[in-house]
C-alpha cells in the first residue's frame, strides 16, 4: 500500500464494524499508509457515554445519532482544510451510514465521496478480543456489552446501500485487512498507485 499517491479529490473511508472488529487499528493503519488524517470515533464519545459503557449500559439511538453528528463535524473540519480523512467508527445502523453520504450530497462536494468498508468478524472472535481487550484494559468497551451491540447492528447489503463493502476477516494482522479494503475500493477511492 506504500506505493500509492493522493489526487485532489475529497474523499472519506470510513471503516466500519461493531466493537472490537479492528477498525480502529486498520482505520490507523490506512491513514498511516495513506498520509490520511484519522477520526477515531470513539474520541468524540462524552465521558458520560464513556462511564456508562464501562458499566455495562448500552448506548441509546438518539446518543448514537448526536454522536455521529459530532463525528461528522470532525470530518467536515479536515474537509474545509482540503483534505481527504480515514475514519473509525462503528456505524451500526444504516440511518448512521446514510448521514455520512448525505452530508456529501447537501454540501455538493464535486468528486467528494464516502466509502465504507465494514469489517465482518465472527461473534465468537469479537468475543474474544474484548475479553482478552477488556483484561488488558486497553479500551472502555465491556465484553458484556457486544450482545447489546450485535442486536443493533444493521449490517449494511452492499446491493442496497451505495459506497459499501464488506471485508471478512479472519486472523490476518491489522495490515491484511488493510490490504483488503484497499483492493476492495479501487475504484471509489482517489489514491492511485505510482507510476
Amino acid at each position: 500500500m506504500s506505493d500509492v499517491i493522493v489526487t485532489d479529490r475529497w474523499y472519506a473511508l470510513i471503516v466500519a464494524g461493531p466493537s472490537g472488529s479492528g477498525k480502529s487499528v486498520v482505520a490507523e493503519v490506512i491513514a498511516k499508509e495513506l498520509s490520511l488524517p484519522l477520526i477515531d470515533a470513539d474520541d468524540y464519545h462524552s465521558r458520560e457515554a464513556v462511564a456508562r459503557m464501562k458499566s455495562g449500559t448500552p448506548l441509546s439511538d438518539d446518543y448514537r445519532q448526536n454522536w455521529a453528528e459530532r463525528i461528522l463535524g470532525g470530518m467536515i473540519a479536515w474537509r474545509r482544510r482540503g483534505e481527504s480523512v480515514a475514519i473509525a467508527c462503528s456505524c451500526l445502523r444504516r440511518r448512521t451510514r446514510d448521514r455520512f453520504r448525505t452530508y456529501v450530497n447537501e454540501a455538493r462536494i464535486v468528486g467528494g465521496q464516502v466509502a465504507i468498508a465494514w469489517l465482518d468478524v465472527s461473534p465468537e472472535v469479537l468475543k474474544q478480543r474484548l475479553v482478552k481487550r477488556e483484561a488488558a484494559q486497553t479500551h472502555f468497551f465491556p465484553a458484556s456489552l457486544l450482545a447489546s451491540q450485535l442486536d443493533a447492528a444493521e449490517p449494511p447489503d452492499p446491493q442496497r446501500e451505495p459506497g459499501v463493502v464488506r471485508i471478512d476477516v479472519g486472523a490476518e494482522p491489522p495490515e491484511g485487512v488493510a490490504r483488503k479494503v484497499w483492493q476492495a475500493v479501487p475504484q471509489l477511492h482517489p489514491f492511485v498507485p505510482r507510476s
